[in-house]
């Protein structure tokens, strides 16, 4: 988990990269918007109210680089329940994914815990492919991004997390010991 963590670190030094050209210091930029999370309407759905200057905005923010765990019910549950413990009413910033703009509906991209200028800031969007408790989806993943969700997703197969943990095989039977190919049946069963 670990590994995990320092790789969230990584991407968001490498996002920071990105965004510290448009980085206003009051918090919010042309590109990097400060958003408080009102619901969370799917594992990569929110419903979000724009903070800053002038009315106050309603959006709804799909999770770039994210598809939903629909043949999962238990992982589905699990990523909803997640992504409610770290955004539900809390303020998160917000960045379009390569590709995407305010003129659509729903904005597409990254949502970010924590100052875009601190260490600790997390992408959710990677945190809930690393977990496995979503798939990547590179139709909305974003050029800036692909090769980093590429590489959680890659860690949560190989620790076999959500998603892609190991299903277990139920065995009708026992190996013989003298013929490791032939299977001693339980009596009462064919």
């Amino acid at each position: 988990m670990q590994r995990g963590f320092e790789g969230l670190v990584f991407v968001f030094l490498v996002s920071l990269l990105f965004f510290s050209s448009s980085l206003a210091l009051g918090g919010e930029s042309q590109g990097l918007y400060e958003l408080q999370v009102v619901r969370c309407v799917r594992p990569n759905l929110v419903v979000a109210r724009v903070l800053g200057e002038g009315e106050a905005q309603k959006v709804r923010v799909k999770l770039a680089g994210i598809s939903l765990p629909l043949e999962d019910e238990a992982v589905y549950r699990q990523a909803f329940a997640r992504l409610r413990e770290l955004v539900k009413g809390k303020n998160v910033y917000f960045d379009f994914a390569l590709g995407h703009s305010s003129q659509e509906s729903p904005w597409v991209g990254y949502v970010y815990l924590g100052e875009p200028s601190r260490e600790e800031t997390i992408v959710v969007n990677a945190l809930l492919v690393r977990e496995g408790l979503a798939a990547l989806d590179e139709e909305t993943a974003g050029r800036n991004m692909l090769g980093y969700l590429v590489g959680m997703q890659e860690e949560a197969k190989s620790e076999g997390l959500g998603l892609w943990r190991k299903k277990e095989t139920k065995s009708r039977g026992k190996e013989s010991e003298e013929c490791p190919s032939c299977v001693i049946r339980s009596p009462g069963t064919l």
